[in-house]
């Protein structure tokens, strides 16, 4: 797909489906420091395993940005393992889960930075800040991801609705969510094209309905289910989910 039409898709989608949501569009993140001198870019993070860390920082996308890791007085930008937008309470983040392992010298990283860099420099007036920055920060613990409960089944209701069942969620997070992959229809570029959507879970439910889409038109029909929890501004780890997918 040419990178003008991905980029439709990917802006309209995520504004319709967000209003299909009820949360709102994703916002863009203060490209300057505030009064006071805080930080262009806010992040925080967490070790998911021995090697891998848990990068939660919110976003402006007229930047690029990488996850540096300081460890044994070395800096090195990580490479990412997953990376997704995920809703904090009506708040759009960027999760990213980075290697620390990975060509590294074998000790855990000390501090870590989130760098911003304009993604299109000649196309902005020279007082936008090409470079942001976040401040060093420390991982916390591993104890902090929380953990997602388990998609148990997906059973056919009639033709054009399905339940979606998992276990009850532990550790009273702060946000459950299913999350639905379905085809979308993007009247910008008129096509059906693959989209998540984030659904809000009551507290203590263990079921969902979901409606499926149909239409003759669709060529990709896959649906695809998984469970995803969020507490204390940290996300379960984005790797170890296993959608669950059917086609109508």
């Amino acid at each position: 797909m040419p990178s003008r039409i991905a980029a439709a898709v990917a802006t309209s989608a995520l504004s319709l489906g967000a209003l299909a949501l009820g949360a709102g569009a994703a916002t863009a993140a203060p490209s300057a420091p505030a009064a006071g001198g805080a930080p262009a870019v806010s992040a925080r993070a967490a070790a998911v395993d021995q090697c891998s860390y848990q990068v939660v920082r919110d976003d402006d996308s007229r930047y690029v940005y990488s996850v540096s890791a300081v460890a044994g007085g070395v800096s090195r930008v990580l490479p990412v393992q997953k990376e997704d937008f995920v809703r904090f309470s009506g708040t759009w983040r960027v999760v990213v889960q980075v290697d620390a392992c990975a060509g590294g010298t074998g000790q855990a990283p000390t501090t870590f930075r989130v760098t911003g860099k304009l993604d299109n420099p000649d196309g902005y007036d020279s007082s936008v800040p090409r470079t942001i920055r976040s401040n060093d920060f420390k991982p916390a613990a591993s104890s902090v991801i929380p953990k997602a409960p388990a998609v148990t089944s997906v059973d056919r209701l009639d033709a054009a609705t399905v339940r979606v069942n998992w276990k009850p969620a532990q550790g009273n997070p702060d946000q459950v969510m299913l999350m639905e992959t379905k085809p979308f229809y993007s009247s910008e570029i008129g096509i059906w094209h693959p989209y998540t959507f984030q659904r809000d879970v009551q507290g203590g439910a263990t079921s969902m309905d979901r409606k499926l889409e149909r239409d003759s038109d669709i060529k990709d029909r896959r649906h695809s289910y998984w469970m995803r929890v969020v507490k204390d501004g940290f996300v379960s780890d984005l790797r170890a989910e296993k959608p669950v997918t059917i086609e109508p």
